[in-house]
């Protein structure tokens, strides 16, 4: 439980150490926030998972924290807005290929956890299969997430989204200006 109490005490540290560079948005996922959900976990978290957006989050980030181990996934805004957009007015299909196709090139599937923390609970409906780790099918639900910082711009992010539109009010989104999320 030590270790455990550790990475709790951690998370203001990393937060504070990411908010110097102005992300839009850091979030805690995976493990570590299915245990402050309540959720029941097999084992103890192993680290801390946080995606962050933002535009000047060096790589270097992690490296200062050697002694828990932390997970960074670090998004540019554009390419992370570009993952909400496909997921708001690509049809379904298309939607999924990008997202499947970025998982393979880069051997990572971040993008697709991405997808799953902006959807929310309803990933699964939207046609997102469940990860697999090693060819069996990772049970754990992905969309579990907390806000560390940036919750109004991720409440307007998430919600752009999830608001399907498909292509065809894309283009009427288009001609009223309003098919780039634009936070308030």
């Amino acid at each position: 439980m030590k270790a455990l109490q550790a990475k709790l005490e951690m998370l203001p540290c990393i937060t504070h150490a990411l908010s110097v560079y102005h992300p839009q948005v850091v979030v805690l996922f995976g493990s570590l926030a299915r245990h402050l959900q309540g959720m029941a976990l097999e084992h103890v978290p192993r680290d801390i998972d946080i995606l962050v957006v933002g535009d000047n989050v060096p790589s270097t980030t992690a490296q200062k924290y050697e002694k828990i181990p932390l997970e960074l996934h670090r998004f540019r805004v554009h390419t992370f807005l570009a993952i909400a957009r496909s997921l708001r007015y690509d049809p379904r299909p298309l939607a999924l290929t990008r997202l499947y196709s970025n998982q393979l090139a880069h051997q990572h599937a971040r993008s697709v956890i991405a997808a799953c923390l902006l959807l929310g609970p309803g990933y699964r409906q939207f046609g997102i299969e469940q990860i697999e780790i090693d060819g069996v099918e990772d049970e754990r639900d992905y969309s579990v997430h907390h806000v560390l910082q940036g919750e109004h711009w991720w409440q307007q992010v998430s919600s752009f989204a999830r608001e399907r539109r498909g292509p065809i009010k894309r283009f009427s989104d288009k001609i009223a200006g309003r098919d780039r999320f634009i936070a308030t």
